[in-house]
């Protein structure tokens, strides 16, 4: 008996020292910002696609790597992201016109090259101060991430003339991206650029959905419709649905809103928050033993909380039990 008991304490204390030395395998805290869906009493997370606005843009600075990244990490479905071209054609991902909305430059996107747009931090954003070296990333290092994480690809695109919109779609097709990726446009040129490549086009409604825009979604072979208010009425909906269109809401950035579009029968979002989990280790996206790796944390967290409710007294008090030192 006392030698179970020693061997007890003693493997007790091995797993609280591998508790303590292994961090990168704890579950990390939820992103100050971010909302778990898995809260709602409601929604079914495996039946409700979130797409994240500009990545995790309530917990990192929009649009940059950081917030792609941290999107993943927390189940989120895809990445609704910005961008437009520079003066040498390179894609970049950026909201604004002008650098100065987000970052320590000035200038125009489309006056400057990416070299030069390269050169300049993102300085405001979503938890700015955990993020101080973000820079404006590429069309193609986005998609990396989302690839990586197994995300879908949602890209806004706002302008762009001839030329630069067939060194967009060249980029999409050599990425493998054209036909599963989904393009946002108010800008019926592009929509139709896109469908002409066999792509996903997705008409921009904002600021509502009316007869109108569902006939220009009709008319230019679109898959849907996007919009920044509220859900159009139920004669709206039932010629939505019965035209086969997909509906991607933004602005969905609260449980409760959720669960109104859930209940409506939307079951795609875009949201600045709403995530399925925690974030993983951002090693595990790539990792075959991630399973194991999840069943290992939470073997983990039953013992950190175990230990917490121990008294660190009692467990030097068996070790010298065990050893005889006592």
């Amino acid at each position: 008996m006392k030698k179970t008991k020693a061997a007890l304490t003693i493997l007790l204390a091995a797993l609280f020292l591998l508790a303590a030395v292994t961090p990168a395998f704890a579950a990390e805290a939820l992103p100050k910002g971010a909302i778990l869906v898995t809260n709602s009493d409601t929604i079914k997370a495996n039946d409700f696609t979130i797409i994240a606005h500009r990545g995790l843009s309530a917990c990192a600075p929009e649009n940059t790597l950081a917030a792609f990244k941290l999107a993943g990490r927390c189940g989120c479905d895809g990445c609704a992201i910005d961008v437009q071209p520079t003066l040498d054609q390179r894609w970049v991902c950026f909201s604004d016109l002008n650098l100065s909305a987000s970052t320590n430059g000035l200038g125009l996107i489309s006056a400057m090259t990416y070299d030069q747009i390269s050169e300049y931090r993102i300085t405001r954003g979503g938890n700015i101060d955990q993020y101080p070296d973000e820079k404006v990333p590429t069309l193609e290092e986005a998609v990396a991430i989302c690839q990586l994480y197994g995300m879908k690809v949602v890209l806004t695109v706002r302008n762009g003339s001839a030329d630069q919109l067939d060194s967009l779609v060249a980029t999409m097709k050599v990425l493998g991206v054209m036909k599963t990726a989904t393009v946002v446009s108010a800008n019926t040129d592009i929509l139709k650029k896109i469908v002409d490549n066999g792509g996903r086009a997705v008409y921009n409604a904002t600021p509502m959905i009316t007869h109108l825009s569902i006939e220009t979604a009709k008319n230019n072979n679109c898959v849907g419709l996007a919009t920044s208010t509220a859900l159009p009425g139920a004669t709206l909906m039932a010629r939505i649905t019965n035209n086969d269109l997909e509906l991607y809401p933004f602005g969905i950035d609260s449980l409760l809103y959720a669960e109104h579009m859930y209940n409506a029968g939307v079951k795609t979002v875009v949201s600045d928050c709403l995530v399925k989990h925690t974030p993983d280790p951002e090693n595990v996206a790539a990792n075959v033993l991630t399973g194991f790796t999840r069943f290992f944390n939470q073997i983990l967290n039953f013992f950190s909380k175990l230990f917490r409710q121990m008294s660190m007294q009692m467990l030097f008090e068996g070790l010298k039990s065990s050893f005889g030192l006592g």
